[in-house]
C-alpha cells in the first residue's frame, strides 16, 4: 500500500513536471528573456470617425523571475515604455495591453498560461502569492487561460459558460478561444517561422470586441489585433524583436 502511494506520487508529480515542460518549450520563462513590442492605436474618444486619436509607442518587456506557488508556477516581468507614448486615458482603448501593469505576471497551471491581459493572473509581488481574488477565480472558474499548449489546428479553451451549482454566472471578461490556422513562414514574425493564429470565439452579448493573436513556439506572441467593432477603436500590436537570455 505504500509502495503504491508512493508510486502514485511519483506519477503526479512527473506529469506537473511534464505539463510544466511542455509550457516552457512554447512560452520562454528564462530570466532575462526580452521582447521589444510596438503598439499603434487608433481610438475615438469623442473626435468622431474622422479625428481619431492616433498614438504609436513601444515597449520592453524582460523576464525577472519564476516562483513557485500552490497553484502553479509564476513568471514575473517587467515592461517599460521605451518611446512613444500611450493614450492618456486608457480606460477608452478596446486592449487590456494599455492598461497593464508594469510588472504583470504569468500564471502556469497544468498546460495553461494564464497572463496579465485576458487571463488577468493577480500577483502579489511583496509576499510572491497570488491574489484572493484570482485564486477564487481559478478555484470557482471564472477565469480563461490565454493558451493551452500544445496549440494545433482547431484546438480550443475557455472559461465554463456558468456554473450554477456555484451560483456563477459567465464574466464577461471569460473568452474562448480557438487556433484558427497557422502561416507556415509568418512575415509578421521576426524570424519568419511558424506561427499559430489564436482568435477569440467568445459569443456573449454585447461583446463587441475582436481580439486575433499571433503565436510562434518558443517566442511568443508576434502580432496581436484588438479592435471593437462600434465607435471606441483598435490597438495593433506587432513584436520587432525577441532576445533569449544567454544559457548558461
Amino acid at each position: 500500500m505504500r509502495f503504491s502511494l508512493r508510486l502514485a506520487a511519483v506519477f503526479i508529480s512527473g506529469g506537473t513536471i511534464s505539463a510544466q515542460n511542455t509550457v516552457s518549450n512554447w512560452f520562454p520563462i528564462h530570466v532575462g528573456d526580452k521582447w521589444v513590442y510596438e503598439h499603434t492605436s487608433r481610438i475615438n474618444n469623442g473626435g468622431g470617425q474622422a479625428h481619431p486619436d492616433v498614438r504609436t509607442w513601444r515597449t520592453e518587456e524582460i523576464t525577472i523571475g519564476s516562483w513557485t506557488v500552490p497553484e502553479g508556477t509564476v513568471v514575473g516581468r517587467q515592461v517599460r515604455v521605451i518611446e512613444g507614448a500611450p493614450p492618456p486615458d486608457a480606460a477608452l482603448s478596446p486592449s487590456p495591453t494599455l492598461t497593464a501593469a508594469p510588472s504583470p505576471a504569468y500564471l502556469i497551471r497544468g498546460e495553461c498560461l494564464y497572463g496579465p491581459e485576458y487571463g488577468e493572473a493577480g500577483w502579489n509581488p511583496s509576499d510572491h502569492q497570488l491574489t484572493p481574488d484570482f485564486r477564487k477565480g481559478l478555484t470557482v472558474g471564472w477565469l480563461a487561460p490565454d493558451f493551452c499548449f500544445p496549440l494545433v489546428a482547431h484546438k480550443r479553451w475557455g472559461a465554463p459558460h456558468g456554473l450554477p451549482d456555484w451560483g456563477v454566472a459567465r464574466p464577461e471578461q471569460a473568452k474562448d478561444w480557438e487556433v484558427v490556422g497557422m502561416e507556415a513562414r509568418d512575415p509578421s514574425a521576426p524570424d519568419l517561422h511558424e506561427t499559430f493564429h489564436v482568435a477569440n470565439i467568445s459569443s456573449y452579448p454585447g461583446s463587441g470586441f475582436t481580439v486575433d493573436i499571433w503565436f510562434e513556439k518558443g517566442v511568443g506572441i508576434v502580432r496581436e489585433e484588438d479592435i471593437h467593432h462600434g465607435t471606441i477603436g483598435e490597438v495593433r500590436t506587432r513584436l520587432l524583436r525577441f532576445e533569449p537570455a544567454p544559457q548558461r
